[in-house]
């Protein structure tokens, strides 16, 4: 099954008088027509949920994964479904191409998922997994095309990898993509879980969301890179955090699971 056909794009003849009735002029709206990118979709069963998955480069590794109608990171997302509640709002940042918050959507029976992501390779396959899956209401994708930091610039680029498109890094320079302070998008916004996975900038967009952290007190999924880790253990302290678990897929980083003191 490809990617690129979708019901509204099939011709309706245009006869002028049958185009008059209500009936004929809803069929040919195509205000909510999404396009979906070139590829395949693979459809599977998960705990009972039917899951779809865009495909589009089956050599990326969260892809690979999808390929065989499995979400990437079982094991992170088994502790991220430990601490979850059901109905809370959760957070993905850096939210690659939807794994997380598919999981949180459909089998941790999130209310909502906010979505921030910058890497337009990753957007597109993202975009196609939430419409796929019925999740367009669910997923706040507003800020897709924004990264997070602790200020604001622009002009920034990201280079994708084709074996792994999430472990691009924002550099100055040579692109249209900005950053925002968390807080300036998530200032009246309730926040229940935070994710976060967005390759060495986890300590300026924490400090970003200083905020928001403060009065939320969510629960977070962090992914932290090795020479970040002893900044992150302050900020932990600093914030009345502590860690609650934490697991070790890479040698470069480790995720940790922190809640409220």
């Amino acid at each position: 099954m490809t990617g690129q056909t979708t019901v509204a794009d099939r011709q309706i003849p245009q006869d002028r008088d049958a185009m008059t009735s209500p009936t004929a002029t809803m069929i040919g709206a195509s205000a909510n027509r999404f396009l979906s990118p070139v590829g395949q979709v693979v459809q599977s069963e998960v705990c009972g949920q039917v899951i779809r998955f865009t495909i589009t480069n089956a050599i990326d590794v969260i892809q690979r994964s999808h390929l065989n109608g499995v979400f990437y990171e079982p094991d992170e997302l088994a502790i991220i479904g430990q601490w979850f509640k059901p109905g809370s709002v959760f957070c993905d940042i850096g939210a690659n191409i939807g794994n997380h918050s598919i999981f949180a959507l459909k089998l941790l029976n999130a209310s909502q998922s906010i979505l921030f992501e910058p890497n337009p390779v990753a957007i597109e396959v993202l975009t196609s997994n939430m419409h796929l899956n019925g999740l367009s209401k669910l997923a706040d994708m507003s800020f897709l095309g924004l990264g997070l930091s602790d200020t604001a610039a622009s002009g920034l680029s990201i280079r994708a990898r084709k074996r792994n498109i999430g472990a691009g890094r924002l550099t100055e320079g040579g692109g249209d993509i900005r950053t925002i302070l968390g807080d300036e998008a998530l200032f009246d916004r309730q926040v229940d879980f935070i994710k976060m996975d967005i390759e060495g900038m986890e300590l300026r967009a924490l400090a970003g969301l200083s905020a928001t952290i403060a009065r939320c007190r969510p629960m977070m999924f962090i992914e932290v890179d090795n020479a970040n880790n002893a900044g992150f253990m302050d900020w932990v302290a600093a914030s009345g955090y502590r860690v609650e678990t934490s697991f070790q897929r890479y040698a470069s980083n480790v995720n940790y699971l922190v809640g409220p003191a």
